[in-house]
């Protein structure tokens, strides 16, 4: 799997962003994987400097120093989304490079080996005769889900249950049962190496 870089700009108050900044400015600075930078590193250390005095004046200083501080803070940013793009790009997903540009590897998602139960199961009968329609909640992981139906009361004793369909949606139309008779059903959650335990059982009468 590919690896990438995580920047979350918006999510940084100035004085974070500028150890960011900072840091981002020196890894990359001499750094082989990187030798045509859409910023230079001498116009990069320029503004990491003055970034550094407006940040420093704003504090406690004026309305004008304040907004003279958030247009460093744009420009800082701006600057960074272009390293960060330009490392994307020369790096091609190799995490070791990319680790090596000052900015951190964005975490990778870790596969779902364990899947969940689909919850409220439910059964309704249709206008149509001989029809129900099962729905229930999406199970974690789930990708496909198998609609069993029970030979008998599961209440009463050994019940063997029978695949009746499967499906990638959160409901399901069984057909040609017999109608005001009942009718026992339960969802099995299928993920993409495993599968989840039964659901709860449900009863329904079609019309």
């Amino acid at each position: 799997m590919r690896s990438n870089i995580r920047t979350a700009l918006s999510l940084l108050l100035p004085v974070a962003l500028v150890v960011l900044y900072n840091r981002v400015c020196k890894m990359m600075t001499g750094n082989i994987h990187f030798p045509n930078p859409p910023v230079s590193m001498a116009s990069m250390s320029t503004l990491g400097d003055e970034l550094m005095a407006a940040v420093e004046a704003a504090i406690g200083g004026s309305v004008q120093q304040r907004k003279h501080r958030d247009a460093k803070v744009a420009e800082a940013k701006e600057v960074l989304r272009m390293q960060a793009d330009y490392q994307r790009a020369v790096c091609a997903g190799d995490a070791e490079k990319l680790a090596s540009g000052g900015f951190e590897l964005a975490k990778k998602p870790e596969p779902i080996t364990v899947v969940g139960v689909a919850g409220n199961l439910r059964a309704r009968a249709t206008d149509q005769s001989g029809q129900l329609r099962l729905r229930w909640n999406h199970a974690f992981g789930g990708k496909l889900y198998d609609v069993e139906q029970a030979d008998g009361d599961p209440t009463l004793g050994t019940t063997t249950w029978t695949s009746v369909g499967m499906t990638s949606k959160v409901y399901f139309d069984v057909n040609g049962l017999e109608p005001y008779a009942a009718h026992w059903f339960r969802i099995v959650a299928i993920g993409k190496d495993s599968q989840g335990l039964p659901s709860d059982i449900v009863m329904g009468r079609a019309a």
